[in-house]
């Protein structure tokens, strides 16, 4: 894929009256309007075997959907699902590069009261329209809507799921040939099963040979309204997942089921992310730190949410933005006090937002730099508390504790308490400063086998001076500084790598005092007005992206992968092993309130045997193992 291909195109609906939504680029209507939900029950609904599904109370369903479009085919689904009162689970997968302004999408449900409460659970989640997969959770997890953004020949290729039913939509296929094309098929294969049944609203007999060329038994059933005939199709190939890197695959993982027992070590950013996202899919979650919650790097009293740029997007640039979107819907969602509003001085020309995709309406241009309207500041201590207060959720601050395993369970020791208690799983989610007594074998792996590194980041709180006072949102260049909070401005913060010398506080002091001068608002700061500092110690990777995923076995890797990452020309290799029930979720270095969010989503979703909301190009950039990959692609192993 070529990064500076758009992917994403956010369209604005144009109204042939307040019920008819209507696109100026493919010419056409999105659905009737007179009986567009009858149209979309009879043709989809029906016609994909998706309400004998409902109906059979499977304890999960999978519906994948070629053109998201308004929505209106999600809606009524969920509508229909929830009708149904089983007590399954939908997975819903929207393929969608021509996603509607929220806006639009706000204007047309307002005609359509019928799906009034379904649009209403839409839109609170309703995501930032930048490219990916933002998996959006609704019913507290009983539907699962996987929007994904961009071209959907790419995007399937790049993505694992298998759907048992798929709605093929789209508008009619002479306006939007993409959408049927020989290629999509090929990837609507990939992903479909023997028996997987699919409809379309088209007959057209090109489409019915694409599909039958691609392994599917097409019918014509009569048509609904004034429309002839429509088609059901019904996949008789065999199933043909892909091939993907063993060395990255989830098939030898354990997964997480209740009333399995799950333990979280650290209860910073991370270690609270996860515990909430495990907390609120119906787990018991046990979280364990002897500082208390966001005693150690997380307790900043303040910390930004921002983009994070790229002239080119690449794999840091993309995850970070997906993390920014989940990010700021989670902080929605839970109630948090933000500060809303971040100039970036740093940078005069938008290319880089254009490249990323960020909407038109997510940032404005100055004269100063650019403007965040949306991002801005809150208090990280604040975060955690919040993603802490769940009942599923149960905090110990006993000050050490062993871990051991036996067989399938994995034994914590509070060594204050001399008590022992059993868990299914345990996530690491310990920072630079992690020592866990009895469990070497982490601390190896953490801080042998990979390059992780201690960060050294200090702030200073100063009172205002001059202009200062009146600062209305956050400055960031090098660093940042923030509007009053609590009397004091934060001014921060350095990233110190290397030897931290002796006279390192009053160093950085100075040096964070020359930098926040740069703005007119700071330029009489002296020292005078610094009334305290503050340094913590981030966990950070050199390719600053999190470490998320099992907790690997390097010898069992070293074994089993060394031939096949060396060159051999076909691999046979079996898929990753790692200790049952381990995992990792670390290295977020100083973007800890940013990635967290999204990082838990990931891990959540992969620890429970679920798609991972995440295209494997980006998956395989964030895997707990990729640092070992790397050596023993280079031989670096002995």
């Amino acid at each position: 894929m070529s990064d500076l291909k758009q992917r994403v195109q956010i369209t604005d609906l144009e109204f042939k009256n307040e019920k008819t939504p209507y696109s100026s680029h493919f010419q056409d209507v999105y659905f009737s309007p007179e009986s567009g939900i009858e149209e979309s029950r009879y043709v989809y609904l029906e016609g994909s075997g998706a309400l004998a599904s409902f109906a059979s109370g499977s304890a999960r369903i999978t519906i994948a959907e070629i053109g998201f479009g308004a929505g209106f085919n999600f809606l009524l689904t969920m509508k229909e699902f929830l009708k149904s009162g089983g007590p399954g689970q939908l997975h819903y997968f929207s393929f969608e590069n021509h996603p509607v302004r929220k806006s639009s999408l706000e204007r047309l449900f307002q005609s359509h009261p019928d799906l009034k409460d379904e649009f209403q659970m839409l839109i609170r989640e309703y995501p930032v329209l930048t490219p990916g997969i933002h998996l959006i959770r609704l019913l507290e997890g009983r539907v699962l809507l996987y929007l994904c953004l961009g071209d959907a020949t790419e995007l399937l290729s790049r993505i694992e799921f298998e759907a048992d039913h798929w709605y093929w939509d789209g508008f009619a296929p002479r306006r939007n040939p993409e959408a049927f094309s020989e290629s999509l098929f090929l990837q609507v294969k990939r992903h479909s099963k023997k028996g997987t049944k699919g409809a379309s609203f088209t007959s057209a007999g090109w489409v019915r040979r694409t599909l039958e060329n691609s392994g599917f038994r097409v019918t014509k059933r009569e048509g609904f309204g004034h429309k002839r005939e429509c088609i059901t199709a019904v996949f008789e190939g065999e199933d043909e997942q892909l091939p993907k890197a063993p060395w990255y695959s989830r098939k030898s993982q354990k997964s997480l089921i209740p009333p399995m027992k799950t333990a979280v070590i650290g209860a910073g950013l991370g270690g609270t992310a996860i515990a909430r996202a495990l907390a609120e899919r119906g787990h018991e979650v046990a979280v364990f730190d002897p500082h208390g919650i966001a005693g150690r790097a997380s307790s900043n009293p303040v910390g930004l949410f921002n983009a994070q740029l790229s002239k080119i997007p690449n794999p840091v640039s993309r995850f970070s933005q997906l993390s920014l979107v989940c990010l700021m819907r989670e902080l929605d969602r839970l109630g948090i006090k933000t500060r809303r509003g971040i100039l970036r001085t740093d940078i005069e020309d938008p290319s880089p937002l254009v490249a990323s995709e960020y909407p038109s309406d997510f940032y404005e241009v100055r004269d100063s730099g650019i403007f965040f309207p949306t991002c801005g500041m809150i208090d990280p201590r604040e975060l955690c508390k919040a993603r802490m207060s769940h009942p599923g959720i149960k905090f110990q601050s006993d000050s050490l504790f062993s871990v051991e395993r036996n067989q399938d369970r994995i034994s914590l020791t509070l060594v204050k308490q001399k008590d022992t208690l059993g868990f299914d799983h345990v996530v690491y989610c310990l920072g630079a400063d992690a020592k866990l007594e009895g469990a070497s074998e982490f601390q190896d792996y953490l801080h042998g086998l990979n390059p992780t590194r201690p960060i050294r980041g200090q702030i200073l709180l100063t009172t205002p001076v001059g202009k200062s006072e009146s600062l209305p949102h956050a400055l960031v260049e090098e660093g940042y500084a923030t509007p009053l909070q609590d009397g004091f401005h934060l001014i921060g913060a350095t990233y110190q790598a290397k030897t931290v010398l002796p006279d390192q506080e009053e160093i950085d002091t100075r040096a964070l005092i020359s930098a926040a001068r740069k703005w007119s608002e700071f330029q009489d700061l002296s020292i005078d007005q610094v009334k305290g500092s503050k340094v913590g110690y981030r966990l950070s990777t050199p390719d600053k992206l999190p470490m998320i995923g099992p907790l690997c076995d390097p010898h069992w890797m070293k074994q089993h992968y060394s031939k096949a990452l060396k060159g051999a020309k076909e691999v046979s290799a079996p898929p990753l092993e790692s200790p049952p029930g381990e995992w990792l979720l670390t290295g977020l270095g100083s973007r800890g309130i940013t990635y967290s969010s999204l990082a838990s989503e990931i891990l959540a979703e992969w620890m429970t045997g679920n798609p991972v909301p995440l295209e494997q190009d980006l998956l395989e950039h964030i895997h707990s193992a990729r640092f070992f990959v790397r050596k023993l692609r280079k031989a670096e192993v002995e």
